[in-house]
């Protein structure tokens, strides 16, 4: 009876060792995805830990490159990646570049830069032929720099490709630290797809387009200082819906442009940050705005000095603006000009235009803000000569206007029902605010110089009632406020003086 039980006891142990083993099993290759647990079948064995090349190190070395870790071949001074992961490069590279290639494999692929310095003397220095996702990361505190070409390339007349950063899908930038793009044979950086700027402080330099992504830009942080023979930021395609839109929320955006500063193939949208732009019109540019938009055009917030050659902001559809403070000269363009309509609804505009100051050709409506203009054609635009057609309308804000030509030159008329408006301009026979008006308003007959300040005087009392501070020579003098009641009012200027009837 021993024996069995104690034979008895050898099988059970014996069994139980059996049932708490399994044959091993190699686990998923460089960019593979394991099966999750509940899609393992009850008798497979537990997956080996993940391989995929997570912190695979690329170390540069002049005219060569090694490496540690999976994804990575080397063939000569060309790096390729070839599988989704996570990897860093460091050092130096003299005329070579990193191919980003998964193939059929489509996954995200991670590259921090932590101090590299990359040149191609014939190419882009990174290069993303296909990926789901291109990260480039810019360690904090790292300093790093893509080169393309030699200075000097562009002055021989040929025509050469190769953006510095190149990439068929989409690339997202972020990080800390610094990196400087010099593109001595093309763009700065070229995006087929969406890019997506997050961080870091980039620098981009570029004989022709500095930043160009096709179907859209975002810029939501960072510090971007672009100078371009060419357009600063663009977004190129239109052909797929919702696409071509070029987006600013946030960041420091410095933009020296020989064509335009930024252009979007739809829409264009500032919504916050920091931004200055200037356009030179370097080379005869065929455009030189500031801002452009084939689609709509709208600001609802940020800082944004511009000066430029052409137009300061300008839609070929409707243009917006809600909020922001917008300091805008155009050399000798227009300051903000619309193909269809614009609306202001508020925000701070100074504006100092060789041309037109604010021209919508089809209707004008002002809701709200504080409004500066001084131009050197007319102030307030609406509608063309050809369409004959063109109505402004004015329902708010804090409104200034000194021209050179017409305070107001609206084709179907001009309209008042609330807010202020200080207008002086030059015409021999000015436009004033029709009898749609629901606010009163003064025309007066006078001349005066350029930064002199005349007193609007209630004749029934004496009582000064307001001032109308100019910033060029003028013959008339357009007044509403809120506050007129009727009756007759004089304008005097030193020794001078006009009455008007409100």
């Amino acid at each position: 009876m021993k024996k069995r039980l104690a034979l008895l006891l050898i099988l059970c142990l014996c069994l139980g060792l059996l049932c708490g083993c399994d044959d091993p099993v190699i686990g998923p290759g460089p960019g593979s995805e394991s099966q999750s647990p509940a899609a393992q079948s009850p008798t497979s064995a537990p997956a080996a830990a993940d391989t995929s090349p997570k912190g695979a190190a690329i170390s540069l070395n002049g005219d060569s490159a090694s490496f540690s870790g999976g994804g990575v071949s080397v063939s000569g001074s060309t790096v390729t990646i070839a599988s989704p992961g996570e990897y860093s490069v460091s050092g130096t590279l003299t005329d070579g570049c990193i191919v980003v290639n998964t193939g059929e494999v489509k996954g995200d692929v991670t590259l921090t830069l932590r101090g590299a310095d990359i040149t191609n003397l014939s190419g882009s220095a990174i290069r993303v032929d296909q990926v789901k996702n291109f990260i480039l990361v810019l360690e904090n505190g790292s300093r790093n720099r893509l080169v393309s070409g030699r200075e000097g390339d562009a002055d021989d007349g040929v025509k050469r490709d190769g953006a510095v950063l190149f990439s068929e899908d989409d690339v997202d930038i972020l990080g800390e630290g610094s990196l400087e793009i010099l593109g001595y044979l093309n763009n700065g950086i070229t995006c087929k797809d969406d890019l997506d700027i997050q961080g870091g402080e980039l620098t981009v330099s570029a004989v022709n387009n500095g930043v160009r992504g096709s179907e859209s830009v975002e810029i939501s942080g960072g510090t971007l200082t672009v100078v371009a023979g060419n357009d600063g930021v663009k977004a190129t395609s239109a052909l797929k819906e919702g696409k071509g839109f070029v987006s600013v929320s946030g960041g420091t955006l410095n933009i020296t442009a020989g064509g335009d500063g930024m252009s979007a193939a739809t829409d264009l949208t500032i919504i916050d940050g920091e931004i200055s732009i200037t356009t030179t019109g370097a080379d005869d540019a065929a455009s030189s705005k500031g801002a452009k938009a084939k689609g709509v055009l709208s600001v609802t917030g940020g800082h944004v000095v511009i000066d430029a050659e052409d137009h300061a902001l300008h839609s070929s559809a409707n243009l917006l603006v809600v909020g922001g403070t917008l300091e805008l000269g155009s050399r000798s363009g227009k300051g903000l000009s619309a193909n269809d309509t614009m609306e202001i609804r508020g925000g701070s505009l100074a504006i100092r235009s060789g041309d037109d100051g604010i021209h919508a050709e089809n209707l004008l409506t002002i809701y709200d803000g504080e409004l500066n203009v001084l131009a050197g054609a007319d102030g307030l635009k609406a509608g063309t000569r050809a369409s004959g057609t063109g109505t402004l309308d004015i329902r708010g804000g804090s409104i200034h206007v000194s021209a050179f030509g017409d305070a107001i030159d609206a084709k179907s008329g001009a309209a008042i029902y609330g807010g202020s408006f200080v207008g002086v301009g030059t015409a021999k026979t000015p436009q004033g605010f029709s009898g749609q008006s629901s606010q009163r308003a003064l025309l007066f007959t006078l001349s005066g110089g350029a930064n002199t300040s005349a007193q609007v005087v209630s004749d029934a009392s004496g009582e000064v009632v307001g001032s109308v501070e100019a910033r060029c020579g003028y013959t008339y003098v357009i007044y509403s406020t809120e506050s007129l009641t009727g009756g007759s009012y004089r304008l005097v200027l030193g020794t001078l003086s006009a009455s008007a009837q409100a």
